[in-house]
């Protein structure tokens, strides 16, 4: 009796690690695993695209599938009358002409004002560059230097 108690207990133990193997080695495993799966480079990648396609250059039927405040939904450059795309506001066309102003207004002032601190290093630039913009102007006595 005591024999026959061990040999269940035994057999029930290998059958259910058979079942455990065997579950294993052919179950699915690859599809429970979300790890392997999701790329997060891809996954901000694709993130990236969608905001900039909200707000330049994407499929949208109202204002609000556009960015919010910067872009407005363009029915004249869709594909029917109910669709558009979306694009940029006019205020951030102004915003990026006036920092683009801002930018080349301080790179001509750098050259051309002698009160800027850059001016000798830009002066110098330019006279090796071009040798009828010398800032060094004027007649030199020959043998002076």
């Amino acid at each position: 009796m005591k024999n026959s108690r061990f040999h269940l207990i035994i057999l029930s133990l290998l059958t259910m690690d058979f079942l455990g193997v065997r579950r294993v080695a052919f179950g699915d495993p690859a599809a429970n695993r979300k790890l392997l799966e999701s790329n997060p480079v891809s996954e901000a990648t694709e993130d990236v695209k969608e905001f900039f396609s909200s707000v330049w250059g994407g499929a949208c039927y109202t204002t609000s599938q556009c960015a919010g405040y910067i872009s407005h939904c363009d029915k004249d450059q869709g594909v029917t009358v109910l669709d558009g795309e979306c694009r940029l506001d006019w205020w951030i066309w102004l915003v990026i002409a006036i920092v683009i102003f801002l930018l080349l207004s301080s790179c001509i002032s750098c050259i051309c004002l002698p009160c800027c601190c850059l001016y000798a290093c830009c002066s110098n630039i330019l006279d090796c560059i071009c040798c009828c913009c010398r800032s060094r102007r004027g007649y030199s006595p020959a043998r002076t230097g």
